[in-house]
């Protein structure tokens, strides 16, 4: 989890006071039509729904903020006011400083324009300078990973490549309150986590940050408070703990009953390992997301450079790396030999509760075998891929693995 900020923070960056939106429902009449008196005109009596009703909230500077709730509650509608993009029908929304809103995939692109051209162009709609988006334009392309499609329509583009951009532009520049709506679970798992990671960044120099995100984990690793809001309303505000708790136990398992925590919280990026003799690359699983009961196989590159008096082991977490199987070893002749192996693993039935879970490969040296919390922090080389039981979740399961490993040496180039 991420540790609450040493900062002491005291003044709000941005307020909602007693704030309501309300949306009409069905065909509204357009604002031309509405001048046209009688009934051609004049709009009858319609349904409305509150999105949000009477809702106050302060985010004070450089805080951390995560909004949860189901769909329809009013998250999105939350940050939309506080990026200005719509108007509360009642109270009152303070925002000060520069807004960064990465609140919906691609806004303010045009599909006609290059990607490229949508960089200054949604920039120029942010409020930024030509001169600065030019001479941020590299950076924005670099974290992007979009450099070879910069020169292509934006219709062209997949959802992923649209998010990318958007995040990788509106994330380049410094404000006092960043804004995220669901944008870091799109993209591939290492993008992903290196969007968590400029986040954090941001967010260390100073940056509040609103997040809403279905990711209960993700949001325990970005936020250092949660809100919960049902109905158009904040029912409970707090330790994210204690309000994801309170929100899964409503939704999954009884009122009142809690999550176990080692269930929610995860270390939000593992510390890249130093190069050494050995290492272990490319580790996937195939496929990422399984069925209980169906086989979990994976997949990866070893190499070794000399050999290594160690064992290659795998263990499976629970999203609160919580080890809850007795670690796999695998055949000891791949760590004896030199050369690049790949290396695929079969466990041919997991009959485990549908949840987000972790593998990690290791390589380990003898005396750490008895490392029975699984860590592994002495490890010579190691590797994480999270994977899906799919299903509603259910409960932390425990079981002994078997697996079957199979090793192809690959052959001199």
């Amino acid at each position: 989890m991420v540790a609450a900020s040493a900062r002491r923070l005291v003044s709000p960056i941005a307020e909602l006071d007693r704030v309501t939106k309300t949306y009409r429902l069905g065909n509204e009449r357009s604002n031309w039509r509405s001048l046209i008196p009688g009934p051609l005109g004049e709009l009858g009596d319609v349904e409305t729904f509150d999105a949000l009703h009477e809702v106050s909230l302060e985010i004070a500077e450089g805080a951390s903020l995560g909004v949860v709730g189901r769909n329809g509650a009013g998250k999105s509608t939350m940050l939309m006011l506080l990026a200005g993009v719509i108007r509360p029908t009642s109270g009152e929304v303070h925002v000060r400083g520069r807004v960064a809103p990465v609140i919906e995939l691609g806004v303010g692109f045009d599909p006609e324009l290059t990607g490229a051209e949508n960089v200054r162009f949604a920039g120029a709609l942010l409020g930024h300078r030509p001169g600065d988006l030019a001479a941020r334009y590299d950076e924005i392309v670099e974290f992007s990973g979009l450099g070879d499609f910069m020169g292509m329509p934006l219709r062209r583009y997949s959802t992923g490549m649209r998010a990318r951009l958007g995040f990788s532009l509106v994330t380049a520049f410094e404000s006092e309150l960043l804004l995220l709506d669901e944008v870091l679970s799109v993209g591939d798992w290492e993008f992903q986590q290196r969007c968590s990671a400029r986040v954090r960044e941001l967010h260390e120099g100073g940056t509040a940050i609103v997040a809403v995100s279905h990711s209960n984990w993700l949001l325990t690793q970005l936020c250092e408070e949660l809100v919960l809001i049902d109905h158009g309303e904040v029912v409970l505000r707090g330790e994210p703990i204690e309000v994801i708790s309170a929100y899964l136990g409503s939704e999954t398992i009884g009122v009142g009953e809690p999550i176990p925590e080692d269930q929610i919280v995860a270390p939000l990026i593992t510390a890249p390992e130093e190069p050494g003799q050995v290492r272990v690359l490319d580790l996937r699983c195939t496929p990422p997301d399984i069925e209980p009961g169906e086989p979990l196989g994976f997949r990866f590159r070893l190499e070794v450079d000399r050999p290594v008096d160690a064992q290659l082991v795998f263990s499976v977490y629970t999203m609160g790396r919580a080890a809850f199987a007795e670690p796999e070893v695998g055949p000891a002749d791949l760590l004896a030999q030199v050369g690049a192996s790949e290396v695929e693993v079969r466990i041919p039935t997991f009959p485990i509760a549908p949840g987000r879970y972790h593998l990690q490969v290791a390589v380990i040296e003898q005396h750490l075998a008895d490392d029975h919390h699984q860590e592994y922090h002495q490890a010579l080389a190691k590797a994480m891929v999270p994977f899906s039981v799919l299903g509603d979740p259910t409960a932390r399961p425990g079981l002994k693995l078997a697996a079957e490993w199979h090793a192809q040496p690959e052959l001199a180039s």
